[in-house]
């Protein structure tokens, strides 16, 4: 069998995890399997590299155009009329080749591309699959909101829609988008994060462990925010590590011993994206050796070794609350958007989730935060059914994908 992995997100461990343990899944559950990941004028090499599974049956291809192949496709997606283009870019063959090649193309577990960042470069990648006639899988994501303000707002929405209709499988990662795709009328089927496909147990690096000092810690996961469409321009990073120092300090006041850990999400992505530069002003404001900033050149599976001998977590990126819940470690989830929200839901474990969209938009929200935090911390527990639930619902969707593609 013959798989094709498109849009898959890279500069990302959350991203990193839900592709390694898709991609050891299908080497386990299908023997003949063969896979290639595409890639199209990625400059992320790296990040290619740090994501990639060594095995002779998984091969990451990084195709790279003369003529800017993909600002191409994301042209010609937005003027569906002009779709005869796609076959004069001299690049094309190479593009139908891969998907020609394949049996099933995959939609690589991710975030909302189909939806509030509204990403037309994604939409292009899989209406390939639909121009080649090949049964596609939208694999373990999330989709919507779809606003509608604009012309290119419904555009996209309508394309959108009909992509939706054209998978050949889909499976939902939280409730939020569940409700959404019940109100389209499109069949899916119930999922979580692909993460949970997967364990990994990886010993700690020496260096990590010699600035952990032996010493107790929890891990601190903050998020910026500035960079989402739901964020942007109503507060400032001043203020975000101004919060985010409060939110130690009372950390602190309930355990003045305990190290803050803080593991990075996002990374090779410039000084504006990438997590380490605000952990470091966070640090620097903190001024305090009980503040230990991990490198952000460390895979997944290490920051979820780490995850699982810390005390506790709070995170306010989505896949610090997976990693938690994967490694049966108590937290607290700072919820920024529905992916959070549904994951919580499905698990049925509302009482660790602190809704966050409206908190940095006044001093009270912020007060409000900050004091359930507090209440929080003294009664915060690991949730060892949540961490069974999740794996058997990541599992049965696994068995249907298998069932609807695996002769």
């Amino acid at each position: 069998m013959k798989i094709l992995i498109i849009n898959q997100p890279l500069g990302n461990r959350g991203d990193e995890s839900a592709h390694k343990a898709l991609v050891r899944a299908l080497l386990k559950r299908i023997n003949d399997v063969s896979i290639r990941v595409l890639f199209v004028d990625s400059g992320e090499v790296d990040s290619i590299r740090q994501f990639a599974i060594e095995s002779d049956r998984v091969q990451y291809v990084n195709l790279h155009s003369f003529f800017k192949y993909s600002k191409f496709g994301e042209i010609a997606i937005r003027k569906p009329e002009r779709q005869f283009l796609w076959c004069v870019h001299p690049f094309t063959r190479q593009i139908k080749g891969l998907y020609d090649w394949a049996d099933v193309v995959v939609c690589a577990p991710g975030g909302i591309c189909m939806g509030g960042f509204q990403d037309w470069r994604h939409l292009y990648f899989l209406k390939w699959a639909q121009y080649c006639k090949k049964p596609l899988a939208y694999y373990g994501r999330s989709f919507g909101p779809f606003p509608t303000e604009t012309e290119m707002n419904r555009k996209f929405k309508k394309l959108s829609y009909e992509m939706l209709y054209y998978f050949s499988y889909l499976s939902v990662r939280d409730k939020e988008t569940e409700k959404i795709a019940d109100e389209i009328g499109v069949q899916y089927v119930s999922t979580l994060d692909s993460a949970f496909l997967d364990n990994p147990t990886v010993d700690i690096p020496y260096e990590i462990r010699h600035s952990l000092r032996g010493k107790p810690y929890m891990v601190f996961v903050p998020n910026e925010l500035l960079w989402h469409y739901a964020y942007k321009g109503k507060f400032s990073k001043e203020d975000l590590v101004d919060f985010y120092c409060e939110m130690i300090k009372v950390v602190w006041s309930h355990n003045p011993d305990l190290q803050i850990v803080m593991l990075p999400q996002v990374f090779g992505k410039g000084v504006e994206f990438d997590d380490i530069y605000l952990f470091r002003l966070i640090a620097n404001r903190l001024n305090d050796d009980r503040v230990v900033v991990i490198p952000d050149c460390y895979s997944s599976d290490i920051q979820q070794s780490v995850i699982r001998n810390a005390e506790f977590v709070i995170g306010a990126r989505y896949h610090s609350v997976v990693f938690s819940i994967n490694q049966d470690v108590p937290f607290i989830a700072l919820s920024y958007e529905h992916k959070i929200a549904g994951l919580i839901e499905t698990l049925g474990i509302k009482d660790c989730m602190i809704d966050f969209r409206e908190t940095m938009l006044s001093k009270d929200g912020q007060d409000a935060c900050l004091k359930k935090v507090g209440c929080l911390l003294p009664i915060i527990k690991k949730n060892p059914e949540a961490r069974v639930k999740a794996k058997t619902i990541v599992k049965n969707g696994m068995e249907e994908f298998i069932k609807r593609f695996v002769k």
